[in-house]
């Protein structure tokens, strides 16, 4: 798939519909855009709630997270835990 879109004056593009719903991009979430070694863009989707919850309960730096840390961690886990 190739598209062409105009850049606005504020340096905005259009996600096409089919790449929006092929990265998953309709969750609510903040994507994260990188440039890669080509120049590049790299557009990941935000992470759904199962994700976060596995990255919380496992956290993958060396140092170990303060209690403040694990207490906002817990407590995020809960508020958006599905049933």
């Amino acid at each position: 798939m190739s598209y062409t879109y105009s850049i606005t004056s504020k340096g905005q593009i259009t996600i096409p519909k089919e790449f929006r719903n092929k990265l998953g991009l309709d969750r609510v979430g903040k994507a994260t855009l990188q440039i890669n070694d080509r120049d590049e863009i790299v557009i990941t989707a935000p992470k759904d709630l199962s994700e976060v919850r596995a990255l919380l309960n496992n956290p993958t730096f060396e140092d170990k997270p303060s209690k403040r840390e694990l207490s906002i961690g817990s407590e995020l886990a809960k508020k958006y835990e599905v049933n």
